[in-house]
C-alpha cells in the first residue's frame, strides 16, 4: 500500500480512516483493471499482518477491518471469492477483542464484506455463526446493535441461496481460472472452463454438530438467538432442517425452563411448528406409502411388472396402466376394424378412464417430476423417530410443568404417527407417566391419564412381526412397576394394576416370575382404601391363582396372613373385607380349603381364633358366601366340611357356627356337651352372644322355621336351649329365650305328614335320616364314625387350648384379647333390621387388640352388668 494509506488508516479521526479506505478501494480496482493480482495479495497479507492481527493495538485493528472491507468491496462479486479464505479468518479474530469498539468495527467490515460476498460467504457460514452467537450477548449496546444488522444480513442470504447456491472456488485463488461468468437473475458465479463442484456451500450436516453444542447455552440472548436462526433454518425451502430434529430437540425444550418470559414465548412457538412439521411430513409419507401399495397392488392384479426402469416417461406409466383396464386393447380393436381413430365414448370407459386419473393423481409432465412420480417438499425427509421419543422420554422427568405439558403433547403427537416405534421405551415411559396421572395441572393429568390409555391399547394390539421394532420387554416393565407401585399415589396404583393385568394376558409367564413383588404389591394393594385400587388387585389376583395355580395362592394366603399378623390396625379394620373380596374373586370353597391347611399350621392360637372368627362371620354373612352356604346345607363335599370343622376347632363357637349352616344339629349338641367339660372363656361367650345376633339374620331364616317342628329337628331344640344354659343373663339370652318361647305353643302341636315333605326314616344305626336335604342328624352323607372322629379331634384341641390358656395366664396375662366383629364393607353400612343390639362395653384394658372391622353392621351389647361374665368366667 502506498504511505499515504497506511498514514491513513491509522489516523484517531474516522472521517480521515474512511476516506483513506475509499482510496484504498479505488487502488485495488486499478490492479483488477491492470490484473496485477499480485500486488492485491500483498494489500491483503499486508492489512492482516500488520493491522487486524496486531493484538493489543485497537487503533490498528480498526484499521486493518475497515481495509480488509474496503478491498472486498473493490473485488466485487466476481472476484472476492477467490480471496474470502485470506480475508475473512482476521476479521472473525477481532470478534474476540478486548475493546467494544474493535467489536464493533468487525462487526462492520463482516456487514461489507458479507453484503458484496453474497452466496459465497456461505462456505464459511460456521464460523460466522460461532461469532454472531457470541455477540449476541455481547455486554456493550453498541456492539449488539452492529451484530443484529450483521445477523439479519446473514439470514437473508441463507434463505436466500442456501439452498441452492454452489461455490464457484476451491478457496485457494490460484487454482481458479479468472474468466467466469455471474447469472443476471440470481447472482451465482459459475465457472467456464472446469466441472462445478455439486457440494452446496452451505452444508447443513457440518452446521448441525456446532447447532448441538450452542442449543445449551444459558444466555437468554444467545437463546432468543438461536430460537430465531432454526426458525429461518427451517422455513429456508430445500434445507430439511426437520430431518435432524434430534440433535437440538432436547436443547430446545430446556430453554421452556428459562425465567425470562420471551425465551419460553419464543421456543413455545418454534416447538409448535417443529410439531406441526414433523406431523405434516409424516402424514404426508403415509399417505404416499398407502397410494403405492394401492399402486403394487393395481399391478399385481392385472400381471403388470412392478418394477420400472429408471426414466421411464408418464405416457408409457398411463399406457401400461390404461392397458389394466382394457381401454387400449378396445381402442385397437376398433381401429383395425374401422381403420380409422374412433374416440371412446363410452360412459363405461371414461369412468375407468376417471378411476385411474384419480387413484394416480395429476400426472402432468408440467408438474416437478422425481422418478416419475411428482414431488412433494418432505416426502424424502427421513424423521429419526425413536431418538425423538428419547429425547422426549428423557423431558419427561423435568420439574418444569411446562416442560412436561409440552412433552405430552409431543408423545401424544408421535404415538398417533408412529406408535410401534415406542415399544422400546415403555418401560422408562411408564416410570415416569405414571408421576403425572395425578399432577397438580388438570391439563397434565389429563393428557397423562389419556397416553397411558393409549399405550395400553397399543401394547395389548401389538404382534411382532419381521417389520416390527422388536418384542415387547414385559420383564423390565414389570420390574418397574411394582418398584414405582410403593412410593406412587392411588392414580398411579390403579394404572400400574391395570398393567400388570395387561401383562398377565399377554406374557403370564413374566408375571409368575416376580412372585414376591406381585405378594407385596397385592397386599399393598388389597390394604387400600379406595374401592377401584382393590378391584384392580383382585382381577390380578383371580388371573395368577387360576384352577391350575393352587400353590400360588397357598403362598399369596400366607403373605396375607403374615402382613395381617404383623399389621394390627389392618387386621382390625380391613381384614374381613379384603377376605370377603377375595372369596368374591375366587370361588370361596376354594379360597376356605387353602386357609384350612394353612391355619392347621399356624402356632398362634390366638390370631388363628381371629382369622376363624372372621371365616366365620363371612360365612353366615356375606352374600357372596351363598352358595357355600347352599352346599354345607346339602352335604355335597362331607370331607370339605370335615377339613374346615377340623381347621376351626381352635375356636369353638365358630365350629358351632358352622354346623349350624350345614343343620348338623345334632353335631352341634355333641359339641355343646364336650365344650362343657372345659373352661368356658369369655372370649367364646362374647363370640355365643354374638352368634345369638346373628341368628336374627335372614341367613338363619330357614333354621327359624325349623323350630316350629320339634318333632322333625328335636336336636334344634336341644342345641339351641344348651346355648341358652351356656348364656349368662344378657341381652342376649333374653333374645334367644324370647325366640325358643314364642315357638313353644306350636313345637307340641302332632305333625302330619304333607305333600310337601318326603317321609323320614329310621336309619339301622338307629339316628333319624330324611330325604330332605335339610334335615341333618348325624349321618345323612356322612357315618357315625365321622362324626364320632369330628368330637373327638374337637376335645383333643379344645383340651390342649385350655392348657395353652393356663400357661397364658400364670405367665402374667391375666387378661384375654376379646374377639369382635368382622361384617361388612369397608365403608359404614347401617342395618336397621337389628335395632335392639348396642354396644359392647367390657371392663377390659382396650389396649389389647380387639379386631372390630369399621363397617361392622353389629355392635354387640352385654346389658347386664359386665361383673355377671366375670363372675360367670370364675366360677367355671
Amino acid at each position: 500500500m502506498d504511505k499515504s494509506i497506511i498514514k491513513g488508516l491509522n489516523d484517531k479521526v474516522y472521517e480521515k480512516r474512511k476516506t483513506t479506505a475509499l482510496e484504498l478501494e479505488r487502488l485495488v480496482k486499478q490492479c483488477l483493471e491492470d490484473n496485477d493480482y499480485a500486488r492485491i495479495d500483498k494489500i491483503i497479507s499486508e492489512l492482516c499482518r500488520d493491522y487486524a492481527y496486531a493484538l493489543h493495538q485497537p487503533m490498528a485493528r480498526n484499521a486493518g477491518l475497515m481495509g480488509l472491507a474496503a478491498t472486498a468491496i473493490a473485488l466485487g462479486s466476481n472476484n472476492v471469492s477467490k480471496y474470502l479464505r485470506n480475508i475473512l479468518p482476521p476479521v472473525l479474530a477481532c470478534f474476540g477483542d478486548q475493546n467494544d469498539q474493535v467489536r464493533f468495527y468487525a462487526c462492520e467490515s463482516l456487514y461489507n464484506i458479507a453484503k458484496i460476498s453474497k452466496g459465497e460467504i456461505l462456505v464459511y457460514f460456521n464460523e460466522i455463526f460461532d461469532v454472531l452467537c457470541k455477540t449476541s450477548a455481547d455486554t456493550e449496546n453498541s456492539v449488539r446493535g452492529a451484530a443484529e444488522l450483521l445477523d439479519r444480513l446473514i439470514k437473508d442470504i441463507v434463505a436466500e441461496r442456501a439452498s441452492n447456491y454452489i461455490s464457484i472456488v476451491n478457496n485457494n485463488p490460484n487454482d481458479v481460472p479468472q474468466a467466469t461468468n455471474v447469472d443476471p437473475l440470481t447472482g451465482n458465479v459459475y465457472q467456464t472452463n472446469f466441472e462445478q463442484n455439486n457440494d452446496l456451500a452451505f452444508s447443513l450436516p457440518k452446521f448441525i454438530p456446532l447447532l448441538t453444542e450452542r442449543i445449551y447455552a444459558i444466555n437468554p440472548t444467545t437463546r432468543i438467538f438461536l430460537v430465531d436462526w432454526i426458525k429461518v433454518l427451517l422455513n429456508a425451502p430445500g434445507l430439511e432442517l426437520i430431518s435432524f430434529l434430534p440433535a437440538f430437540l432436547g436443547g430446545l425444550m430446556t430453554f421452556l425452563g428459562d425465567s425470562h418470559k420471551d425465551v419460553r414465548v419464543a421456543t413455545h412457538s418454534l416447538l409448535d411448528l417443529l410439531l406441526k412439521e414433523v406431523i405434516r411430513i409424516a402424514t404426508l409419507q403415509k399417505n404416499i406409502q398407502s397410494k403405492l401399495e394401492e399402486q403394487m397392488k393395481l399391478l399385481k392384479g392385472r400381471n403388470l411388472p412392478i418394477k420400472k426402469e429408471d426414466g421411464i416417461i408418464i405416457a408409457e406409466r398411463k399406457k401400461s396402466l390404461m392397458n389394466a383396464f382394457g381401454t387400449e386393447q378396445q381402442q385397437e380393436s376398433q381401429q383395425s376394424q374401422q381403420q380409422q381413430p374412433i374416440p371412446i365414448e363410452s360412459s363405461e370407459s371414461n369412468n375407468t378412464n376417471e378411476q385411474l386419473e384419480s387413484s394416480l393423481g395429476d400426472l402432468s409432465e408440467d408438474n416437478v417430476m422425481r422418478d416419475g412420480e411428482e414431488y412433494i417438499p418432505g416426502q424424502d425427509v427421513k424423521l429419526n423417530f425413536p431418538d425423538i421419543i428419547s429425547i422426549l422420554v428423557n423431558n419427561l422427568a423435568s420439574s418444569e410443568p411446562e416442560v412436561q405439558l409440552l412433552t405430552l403433547h409431543w408423545i401424544d403427537a408421535i404415538l398417533t404417527l408412529s406408535p410401534n416405534d415406542f415399544i422400546p421405551f415403555l418401560s422408562k415411559i411408564l416410570s415416569l407417566l405414571l408421576k403425572l396421572l395425578n399432577a397438580q395441572d388438570l391439563q397434565i393429568s389429563e393428557i397423562s391419564h389419556a397416553l397411558n390409555e393409549k399405550l395400553l391399547v397399543l401394547c395389548a394390539d401389538y404382534n411382532k412381526t419381521d417389520d416390527d421394532h422388536g418384542i415387547v420387554a414385559y420383564g423390565s416393565i414389570v420390574n418397574g412397576l411394582t418398584l414405582k407401585f410403593f412410593d406412587s399415589d392411588v392414580e398411579a396404583k390403579i394404572a400400574c394394576l391395570d398393567w400388570l393385568n395387561l401383562i398377565y394376558r399377554k406374557a403370564p409367564d413374566e408375571i409368575l416370575e416376580h412372585n414376591d413383588s406381585m405378594f407385596l404389591t397385592l397386599l399393598k394393594s388389597l390394604s387400600n382404601k379406595d374401592v377401584r385400587l382393590i378391584e384392580r388387585a383382585l382381577r390380578l389376583l383371580q388371573n395368577l391363582c387360576s384352577k391350575a395355580n393352587d400353590k400360588y395362592l397357598r403362598k399369596f394366603l400366607e403373605n396375607f396372613l403374615n402382613l395381617l399378623k404383623k399389621d394390627h390396625k389392618l387386621l382390625k379394620l380391613r381384614a374381613n373385607y379384603i377376605m370377603r373380596k377375595i372369596c368374591a374373586s375366587l370361588t370361596p370353597e376354594r379360597v376356605y380349603k387353602v386357609l384350612a391347611s394353612i391355619l392347621n399350621t399356624q402356632e398362634d392360637i390366638n390370631f388363628t381364633r381371629m382369622i376363624i372368627q372372621i371365616l366365620s362371620t363371612n360365612l353366615l354373612t356375606a352374600p357372596e358366601m351363598s352358595i357355600l352356604r347352599k352346599k354345607l346345607r346339602q352335604a355335597e363335599d362331607i370331607m370339605f366340611f370335615n377339613l374346615l370343622f377340623k381347621s376351626w376347632c381352635p375356636n369353638p363357637v365358630s365350629v358351632i357356627a358352622l354346623c349350624f349352616v350345614a343343620e348338623n344339629y345334632e353335631l352341634v349338641y355333641a359339641i355343646l356337651q364336650i365344650y362343657s367339660d372345659h373352661d368356658i372363656k369369655l372370649n367364646n361367650l362374647v363370640q355365643l352372644d354374638i352368634l345369638i345376633q346373628f341368628f336374627e339374620l335372614p341367613v338363619f331364616t330357614r333354621m327359624r322355621l325349623q323350630l316350629l317342628e320339634q318333632q322333625k329337628y328335636p336336636f334344634l331344640y336341644k342345641s339351641l336351649y344348651g346355648i341358652l344354659m351356656i348364656l349368662p343373663q344378657s341381652k342376649a339370652y333374653d333374645i334367644l329365650n324370647k325366640r325358643l318361647t314364642s315357638v313353644n305353643v306350636w313345637a307340641n302341636q302332632p305333625f302330619q305328614n304333607s305333600t310337601y315333605y318326603k317321609p323320614r326314616v329310621i336309619s339301622g344305626s338307629g339316628s333319624i335320616s330324611d330325604p330332605d336335604i335339610s334335615q341333618r342328624s348325624v349321618s345323612v352323607g356322612q357315618s357315625k364314625l365321622h362324626c364320632q372322629e369330628l368330637m373327638d379331634h374337637f376335645d383333643k384341641v379344645v383340651s390342649a387350648d385350655d392348657l395353652y390358656e393356663a400357661n397364658y395366664i400364670s405367665a402374667d396375662n391375666s387378661q384375654l384379647p376379646v374377639l369382635g366383629t368382622f361384617l361388612d364393607s369397608p365403608e359404614t353400612v347401617n342395618d336397621n333390621s337389628i335395632s335392639n343390639i348396642a354396644q359392647l362395653n367390657l371392663n377390659n384394658d382396650e389396649s389389647i387388640g380387639i379386631p372390630n372391622d369399621a363397617s361392622s353392621v353389629i355392635e354387640h351389647n352385654l346389658t347386664k352388668d359386665t361383673n355377671t361374665l366375670n363372675d360367670s368366667r370364675n366360677t367355671q
